[in-house]
């Protein structure tokens, strides 16, 4: 459900939104930000595959060192597509692209991203951010994290932006989601919403944290 990650010592950590498949807005933002594959980091919201082009080549971003994410809503209605046997409601997701790969290689990715976490929390030396791809179940990220009646939640809620609150969540200093498309990145509370519709609106949201941080203290103040 939950992993820690700690600070990074050598570099900067960046957040991405959903990826959705366009693996070629995620190279152009990497080399725009001069992303270091030595020592940054990036951390994904989820929602990697579908409707875009290129989902297997941003599966693949998961044999890198440097990527990070936490399941999304679409990498577990492909999990259970592969492990049903069934991929015909699955291809009704944009998810066409799954039966051109081998059944063995099917299998091989679902197994991986079953493995993948629901949240991560990642400390650094002046903050702690909570990420889980829609948003936390509650105001208490521990409680959100640990609690598996809280993964549907996390993988598909949209209550916060839906209802536009403001309460913020303890036990981080802000979390990061995607999930749900936005003309632009919006602030609720300390939760920040990024997901911009890359896949059809050409525009992936991908920050340094340190930034996203500073921007919330700069609110926090007002």
């Amino acid at each position: 459900m939950h992993k820690l990650i700690a600070k990074n010592k050598k570099g900067r950590d960046f957040v991405v939104g959903d990826i959705h498949g366009r693996y070629d807005l995620l190279k152009a933002e990497m080399k725009a930000h001069s992303f270091d594959k030595k020592s940054d980091r990036l951390f994904s919201v989820g929602d990697i595959i579908n409707r875009g082009p290129d989902s297997l080549k941003c599966l693949n971003l998961l044999k890198k060192k440097w990527f990070f994410m936490v399941l999304g809503n679409h990498e577990e209605m492909m999990v259970e597509a592969v492990q049903s046997g069934s991929l015909k409601d699955w291809a009704r997701n944009n998810g066409k692209w799954l039966g051109k790969i081998p059944r063995k290689d099917q299998k091989k990715w679902a197994k991986t991203l079953a493995k993948q976490p629901v949240s991560l929390t990642v400390k650094s030396d002046a903050y702690r951010v909570g990420i889980c791809h829609a948003e936390p179940d509650g105001t208490s990220w521990r409680k959100t994290r640990d609690k598996e009646k809280s993964r549907t939640t996390m993988l598909w809620g949209r209550r916060v932006l839906r209802n536009r609150k403001k309460t913020k969540v303890k036990g981080v200093d802000f979390t990061v989601h995607g999930h749900t498309p936005l003309d632009s990145a919006r602030w609720l509370g300390n939760r920040y919403f990024l997901d911009t519709g890359a896949w059809y609106s050409d525009n992936l949201t991908f920050r340094p944290l340190d930034e996203v941080y500073a921007e919330y203290q700069q609110r926090s103040e007002k």
